[in-house]
């Protein structure tokens, strides 16, 4: 039973590092794989993020397992992952909340901490000197870095003075994608695409929270067990949403310029199906519909929204978005007016004369003829609420 509780123990320490090193090995290997400079930053940080939590890990397991002296060498990258964690945290939320815009992260933010830091430390033990006895045959350096860590209250209001800001930048954007002018479905995608990141913030006050939790009530084994677990939790879901590139970004005005001109559908543009990685994500009608023109997506009944996201180098929340408010309507509705007209001049050619008409469906892009008549029908809906145009009248 001893030697059980030991390697349990011992795992409690072990899977978290080993889970932060896998999480920052998969986001590192996808910098190289970006669609804007952006999205290579946000994975660059999350990479950090994951690398400097197996560090703050480690750290923990050595002075678990020390006996107890009064300074270690690991304990400064141990004061410094303390510190930088909620700066990056804050980071990472910034730039997914942003995420398509053109703002970078202040730098200042990772400069300022350690020097105030230092200067507060100093201050402290010039106003109360610690007793000679237990910092004996320590640098100043080693002096400082102990009483940070030592130090509930300023390590508390290290952690909190980025919690608190990441709080309100979220507080933000959820107000901004409330209040903008949409109609319901575009409100709903954008709040339905961030529950995500609710969870991960939530993860986030649970692990502060308990990283203090033994400081108040004595060290328990079933604390760092939960600990590790939320580290865990917060860490794959982060690097899941990463890899499925679902971002949030409600200023889709920097993706999408208003000041384009309509244009038909023979428009021609620069942009085509494979676009430069430094053109992704800067969508405007006239791409958007020479794509659909010229390379005819619609013709492949199986083709969905990720996969138009990811052709045209955007994430499906904002792929969503943009037919809505270009278009006043939703992707599926949008891909079966091309299947409909793609259909309707298949119909009149002549080499299709003596082919009957689910054969041509199945040419349009349609699965089968219920698909068809089902969007005819739902097309003929729309034309008698907006009694705009002639009904489309069924050929089969």
């Amino acid at each position: 039973m001893g030697v059980f509780a030991t390697y349990s123990n011992l795992m409690t320490y072990i899977l978290p590092i080993i889970c932060s090193a896998i999480c920052s090995v998969f986001t590192f290997f996808l910098i190289w794989n970006y669609r804007n400079l952006a999205e290579r930053k946000l994975r660059r940080v999350v990479s950090i993020y994951c690398i400097l939590i197996a560090v703050w890990w480690s750290s923990f397991l050595w002075h678990a397992r020390a006996d107890d002296p009064v300074f270690l060498p690991v304990d400064i990258p141990f004061a410094l992952s303390y510190i930088y964690i909620p700066i990056l945290f804050y980071n990472i939320v910034y730039y997914l909340t942003y995420l398509g815009d053109q703002r970078n992260f202040p730098v200042l933010n990772y400069l300022w901490p350690v020097p105030t830091l230092v200067i507060i430390l100093i201050a402290t033990t010039w106003i109360s000197p610690p007793k000679e006895g237990i910092f004996t045959g320590l640098s100043p350096l080693e002096r400082y870095t102990e009483l940070f860590i030592s130090g509930l209250l300023l390590r508390f209001i290290t952690a909190v003075a980025y919690i608190v800001p990441t709080g309100l930048l979220l507080s933000r954007y959820y107000k901004q994608t409330v209040l903008q002018k949409a109609d319901t479905d575009r409100k709903y995608l954008s709040i339905k695409s961030s529950r995500w990141l609710i969870v991960f913030f939530m993860l986030s006050i649970a692990i502060l929270l308990i990283a203090f939790l033994p400081s108040l009530v004595g060290a328990s084994q079933w604390l760092i067990w939960l600990n590790a677990l939320c580290i865990m939790a917060q860490e794959i879901l982060l690097t899941y949403q990463v890899i499925r590139r679902q971002y949030l970004s409600y200023k889709t005005s920097y993706l999408f310029p208003d000041n384009e001109k309509k244009t038909g559908n023979n428009s021609l543009t620069a942009k085509q199906r494979h676009a430069p990685d430094n053109t992704r994500g800067q969508l405007n009608r006239r791409a958007f519909e020479n794509y659909f023109s010229r390379q005819k997506p619609y013709l492949n009944p199986d083709f969905k929204l990720t996969d138009l996201a990811e052709t045209m180098g955007v994430n499906r929340t904002v792929m969503s978005n943009f037919i809505n408010q270009t278009y006043s309507m939703n992707f599926k509705r949008y891909l079966n007016l091309w299947r409909i007209r793609e259909y309707q001049t298949l119909i009149k050619h002549p080499s299709n004369e003596r082919k009957n008409p689910y054969q041509v469906m199945v040419m349009a892009g349609f699965k089968d003829s219920r698909h068809f008549q089902r969007a005819i029908q739902l097309e003929n809906t729309y034309k008698e609420q907006s009694h705009k145009g002639p009904q489309i009248k069924k050929k089969a």
